[in-house]
């Protein structure tokens, strides 16, 4: 248990009365971090073969982290996965130099500039299941590479060159790299004081079929905007392999009803030029077993509503998520799928 801070020549970190000591003598703090993240879910599928039911609670995220900042505007984190159950594995793991607002220079394991929804962390997303079309296009995950971002006022940008491979390359053959970039323009001057407004677009590009990407292609514009306590935030995205694409939309309003209660409401549809291009939700629409013969889990138009409230303990730091889902996905084998996805999720920082 973190029991105290002190400086007295060095920094120390005093640990269940036990001091330990950074070896690096320009070491300016040491924060641990990470989040536990529990879930209940249940979801009722129909197709031509029948209808069946799934739920479950599980433990959705769980993970512990460092962060150091040191002299001169440097700092290191590295953060891993420890859900019960799965092989433990990093999310993150970098050294970042922040001299300069204008250009921040990440390098090491960690996620690229693509949609909005998918570079909001999961502690700050107001829906407790990112949109199927984010987690279909735009998902890459944590990869490694080098990576520059900047803010300069009314524009911000970032770009980077990654392997598109975790952490291994194998002996005799080349590494593959995948090309990123995200410009983006802050138009908060235009609207009152206190509010937000964003555009951005992200372009991410690879041709390895190994790559963590799905595409050869991935292009994301999207806006966000907020004014006291309303927000709403849309996006669009396409992936493209060959010319063969998969892309759609989604629109999200919400609004504060109290100090600590917050509505929200997220429609989304997509659609593929492949006849499989579109897989049903993992969570928890693809767990239901009412499958005969083949993969009735596949299919090329989609769309969703979702319906939720959020209450806020203490913000992102301690929350409680609840939201139903209606979907439909079109075109399979067993014709459409149709589910109904009920969630329930309580969230916390540390």
């Amino acid at each position: 248990m973190l029991a105290g801070l002190s400086a007295v020549g060095m920094m120390s970190v005093t640990i269940a009365e036990q001091t330990v000591r950074p070896a690096g003598r320009f070491v300016q703090d040491i924060r641990v971090r990470g989040r536990v993240q529990t879930q209940f879910g249940y979801s009722d599928v129909s197709n031509d073969e029948g209808s069946s039911d799934y739920s479950t609670f599980e433990v959705r995220r769980a993970r512990i982290g460092i962060r150091g900042n040191f002299e001169n505007n440097f700092r290191a984190q590295a953060e891993a996965n420890v859900v019960p159950g799965s092989n433990l594995s990093m999310r993150s793991a970098y050294v970042e130099w922040r001299e300069h607002k204008a250009a921040n220079v990440k390098v090491g394991f960690d996620k690229p500039f693509t949609s909005i929804e998918e570079n909001t962390s999961s502690a700050s997303i107001l829906t407790v299941e990112r949109t199927l079309l984010s987690n279909t296009v735009a998902a890459v995950g944590p990869t490694n590479g080098l990576a520059v971002h900047g803010d300069l006022g009314t524009f911000f940008y970032g770009a980077g060159v990654y392997t598109g491979e975790n952490n291994t390359n194998t002996a005799n053959e080349s590494v593959n790299y995948m090309t990123n970039l995200m410009v983006g323009l802050n138009l908060d001057g235009m609207v009152s004081e206190g509010s937000r407004l964003r555009i951005r677009g992200a372009y991410l590009n690879h041709d390895d079929e190994n790559s963590n990407s799905s595409f050869e292609d991935v292009y994301a514009i999207g806006f966000h905007f907020a004014q006291g306590g309303f927000d709403l935030r849309a996006e669009y995205m396409l992936g493209d392999n060959d010319g063969t694409e998969t892309s759609g939309f989604y629109i999200m309003p919400s609004l504060m009803l109290s100090d600590k209660l917050q509505g929200v409401a997220r429609y989304e549809m997509s659609e593929s030029d492949s006849a499989t291009g579109l897989r049903a939700a993992s969570r928890y629409a693809r767990r239901v077993d009412i499958l005969e013969e083949g993969d009735t889990q596949r299919g090329d138009e989609h769309w969703a509503l979702y319906l939720g409230v959020n209450y806020y303990l203490n913000g992102d730091g301690n929350k409680l998520m609840f939201g139903v889902e209606f979907a439909e996905l079109d075109n399979t084998s067993a014709g459409t799928l149709e589910s109904t996805s009920v969630y329930g999720a309580w969230r916390m920082l540390f």
